[in-house]
């Protein structure tokens, strides 16, 4: 079925669906408020899925629908929020980062940073792919996931392309299709790395209290990236046999780093402003006393406003970033995502639609927590094939609270379940970014995506409740 037909059968549906809602009898135990929230919940999430209308303008349906419909207004009638929510905090931090990714891009640091790391690891084919894994794991840890798959796609089809005539096909796939799951699992490891966790730790602020600060995500994500890149980096060399090949030329690779030269002024000061950057966050534990009122977004935009202010040649004017540049490679539609998604969180919660489905699966509370956790995970792995995670985590993360309160469960664990495991998104192009980007290379198969993918997606179905238990819920002091 092709995309555009999709997106039509999705508008068609996500209509429907909205219109029977909300003419249909409220449901027991639901008032018509939450009913009407449901509806339009409903037809958020069916166009976010099948990207009927774009996603960050579906993000921007409440503002349209929630006042006609009398959910609410400016003024926040029925104790449901709506205009704040697209200025929430976490904006700023996507905003800020966005910044800083833009004047990586524009002097050329990501790409030193990592052919760098790709030239230290040798001239066997799998520590070649090692070398891609880590450089673009590491890479995306800092910035989006889809702009490290689309920084080293072209270093690996030109290196491809060189030694066309001396590797195989399995290490060509396994290298093109290593870049993407190694940006979908480096994005997990900081609170920066992926739309995903930004969107996801803000709807946990806002619906049961918890603050996520990098520092605390970093806990969660980080020891998944540790473990998960060399499983990674182990399936795909024995999958595609590229650990039997022999040793292959790589001065392609010193070429194009040579190629760099040496550091310019903009590289510099970028680089600079990146390291401060990193150790402010990771750092502000010991230095949040001093400045209490300072979070992860002060930081962010300390960064934002480092950038355009800095000059690289004060005569010309020219700075590390220019305000033009900065603004118009914003990523406005993450944060467009992040506050609808916070609009539909809180409307769900505060309606009481949240509660009232949560009562209405409560069998669930049989079942052990260990079970629930990989239920969970399971069916948030499966449903990430099909739309992108962070799709996935603005859609169902709020419903997961009243889930778990109703089953006797911490919610915090099944929120961080589903974000953990909406990253799980190897099978199909849609599924992630990354995923379509490397796809559209032409270097592989629909079919080798999927069977690559689906080994690694039940390598980490299989991890990862073993480190949510004895990793992430032991540091967080949860479920116990």
């Amino acid at each position: 079925m092709g995309e555009f037909k999709v997106r039509k059968i999705g508008f068609i549906v996500g209509v429907l669906l909205c219109a029977i809602l909300i003419i249909m009898p409220t449901p027991a135990g639901l008032s018509v408020v939450g009913q009407r929230v449901l509806a339009v919940s409903s037809l958020m999430i069916v166009f976010w899925m099948t990207e009927a209308i774009s996603i960050p303008v579906t993000a921007l349906l409440p503002i349209l629908l929630f006042p006609i419909l009398g959910i609410t207004g400016a003024k926040g009638q029925n104790d449901i929020q709506l205009f704040k929510h697209y200025a929430y905090q976490t904006v700023y931090l996507v905003l800020g980062v966005g910044f800083l990714a833009t004047a990586m891009v524009k002097w050329g640091l990501h790409r030193r940073m990592a052919l760098g790391i790709v030239m230290k690891v040798g001239k066997k084919p799998a520590m070649i792919v090692l070398g891609f894994i880590l450089a673009t794991a590491f890479v995306s840890m800092w910035m989006s996931n889809t702009t490290a798959t689309a920084m080293m796609l072209p270093v690996a089809m030109s290196i491809i392309a060189t030694m066309d005539k001396t590797i195989s096909g399995g290490f060509k796939k396994a290298m093109v299709l290593s870049i993407p799951f190694a940006a979908t699992l480096g994005g997990l490891g900081t609170l920066i790395g992926t739309t995903t966790t930004p969107t996801g730790t803000g709807i946990i602020a806002e619906t049961i209290g918890v603050q996520l600060g990098f520092v605390e995500w970093m806990k969660i994500g980080l020891p998944f990236v540790i473990v998960m890149i060399p499983l990674a980096w182990l399936w795909m060399v024995k999958f595609y046999k590229v650990d039997k090949l022999d040793e292959i030329n790589v001065d392609v690779i010193r070429k194009e780093y040579d190629s760099l030269g040496m550091m310019n002024k903009g590289e510099k000061i970028t680089a600079v402003v990146f390291a401060v950057a990193v150790l402010a966050w990771v750092t502000s534990g010991l230095w949040k006393g001093f400045v209490p009122f300072a979070t992860d977004e002060t930081i962010a935009m300390a960064i934002a406003m480092a950038l355009v202010m800095i000059p690289v040649d004060y005569k010309k004017g020219e700075y590390v970033l220019s305000g033009k540049e900065a603004l118009a490679d914003a990523p406005w539609g993450t944060m467009l995502l992040l506050g609808g998604s916070m609009v539909m969180g809180n409307a769900f919660k505060d309606s009481g639609v949240a509660q009232w489905i949560a009562s209405s699966i409560g069998g669930l509370g049989g079942m052990s927590p260990i079970m629930i956790i990989m239920v969970i995970g399971i069916v948030t792995a499966m449903i990430t094939e099909v739309t992108t995670n962070a799709v996935v985590v603005a859609s169902f993360l709020p419903v997961l609270p009243g889930i778990a309160n109703a089953i006797g469960m911490d919610p915090l664990q099944l929120m961080l379940v589903c974000m953990v495991a909406s990253n799980f998104a190897f099978m199909l192009p849609p599924a992630t970014p990354p995923n379509a980007i490397a796809y559209s290379t032409g270097a592989f198969e629909i079919s080798d995506l999927m069977k690559a993918g689906l080994g690694l997606k039940i390598i980490c179905l299989i991890v990862f409740p073993i480190l949510m238990y004895l990793v992430v819920f032991g540091l967080f002091g949860i479920g116990a």
